[in-house]
């Protein structure tokens, strides 16, 4: 009966070690991966604002592990960009969208990359593909809600049945203001569509989308979306 007790309790503590080391596994920490308060390895806080010296425009960034991305949208105007349903307050408040893939042709509709190099403010770039895939993996991974709500902001957010507003762990504020699809304006307040500078084929680059409760790396991208800049 002793061993059968020595054994009992032996099971027990082994149960209790694979619980805590399952626990820690999926354990993640905004402190850890994303602090509010610091300096990162450019020098400046973790989180501030900058100045867009070409329009004077004040953009928020935050630091997320090793990466510092802007906490807003652009809304650098250029020719290949445009406000939701062509209304200034709205980018006064979404940013505005652009088309980065140049002239549209039946054959092809290559990346203009001499807007992909200039669209950013100076010290900052469109990001690649990879650049997104380095930041989800930061927070957790792709197809996964909870990931989702670390990025979007907690306002603006309005189809609860899509997950809602977000928890905004590490102040990215992803915000729900849609895109344009070719055939028009759709999905401000419920879906958010980035642009990656990699070029999924020779019709459309790799996008990052946030809606449905998920975000996803999309081997495809509507006409026009909205820009998160990364720095250089």
């Amino acid at each position: 009966m002793k061993n059968h007790t020595i054994l009992y309790k032996f099971i027990a503590v082994v149960a209790i070690f694979f619980a805590a080391c399952s626990s820690d596994s999926n354990s993640w920490s905004a402190s850890d991966v994303c602090p509010a308060d610091g300096v990162n390895a450019y020098g400046m806080a973790n989180r501030g604002t900058f100045v867009d010296e070409r329009d004077g425009q004040v953009y928020k960034y935050t630091t997320i592990g090793d990466q510092v991305w802007m906490a807003q949208n652009l809304n650098f105007v250029s020719d290949s960009s445009a406000c939701y349903d062509h209304d200034e307050q709205n980018c006064n408040t979404w940013g505005r969208l652009y088309n980065l893939l140049g002239e549209e042709t039946i054959l092809e509709r290559p990346m203009n990359y001499a807007l992909v190099d200039t669209v950013c403010p100076i010290g900052w770039h469109v990001p690649s593909a990879a650049e997104w895939d380095k930041l989800v993996n930061q927070l957790g991974e792709y197809e996964d809600e909870e990931t989702a709500l670390r990025l979007k902001s907690t306002e603006q957010w309005t189809d609860h049945q899509t997950g809602g507003n977000g928890t905004d762990d590490c102040g990215f504020s992803a915000l729900p203001a849609g895109d344009h699809s070719g055939w028009g304006y759709e999905h401000m307040y419920n879906s958010a569509y980035f642009w990656s500078s990699t070029m999924a084929n020779k019709f459309s680059t790799n996008s990052i989308s946030i809606g449905g409760g998920l975000i996803a790396r999309l081997n495809s991208s509507p006409p026009q979306m909205s820009i998160r800049c990364v720095k250089d």
